[in-house]
């Protein structure tokens, strides 16, 4: 996005600022909106639902490390969120066949009915939400431009602790 010089004129004018605060606002109503609607239909917080849908592409397990690769997470915030969904008998831990050092993560079967009734939470706020303001064309070109951007960013990422 090509934009005036840093420092030209107003920073409330510079259309790169407007889009990252109106990309920052928007996702933070979008997750107040859909972490409420899984909240209250399944029970469960925005960050489990989101692990929930990770292990259910993994049933043979997956290491907490890559939870928290894929959630940009400390390793002591994926261990705790980990421990609390162990806990409430959504997932279980086992030693991984291949290094007994790393502990895999596994939907329980409870783990995959909260991730239904979530799901089914999400996409009904997502169709309320989006199909209010969004036609279906553009709906997917944001969700594409949104993926090449997150793509680029986990390239720059650091590897977090």
């Amino acid at each position: 996005m090509a934009g005036p010089q840093p420092g030209a004129g107003r920073p409330t004018e510079d259309p790169r600022i407007r889009a990252a605060g109106v990309l920052f606002h928007t996702s933070a109503l979008l997750e107040r909106f859909l972490g409420a609607a899984i909240q209250r239909e399944a029970g469960i917080s925005h960050s489990v639902f989101e692990v929930l849908l990770i292990l259910a592409d993994q049933p043979q397990g997956t290491p907490v490390g890559a939870l928290c690769e894929r959630l940009v997470l400390t390793s002591g915030g994926a261990t705790r969120l980990v421990d609390r969904m162990v806990e409430a008998e959504l997932v279980t831990r086992k030693p991984s066949p291949q290094d007994r050092r790393v502990q895999l993560v596994l939907l329980t079967g409870r783990g995959e009915e909260t991730l239904r009734l979530a799901a089914a939470a999400h996409t009904a706020e997502l169709d309320r939400l989006l199909g209010a303001a969004l036609e279906p064309a553009e709906a997917a070109a944001m969700t594409r431009a949104l993926d090449r951007l997150g793509q680029r960013l986990r390239t720059e990422l650091p590897p977090l602790r």
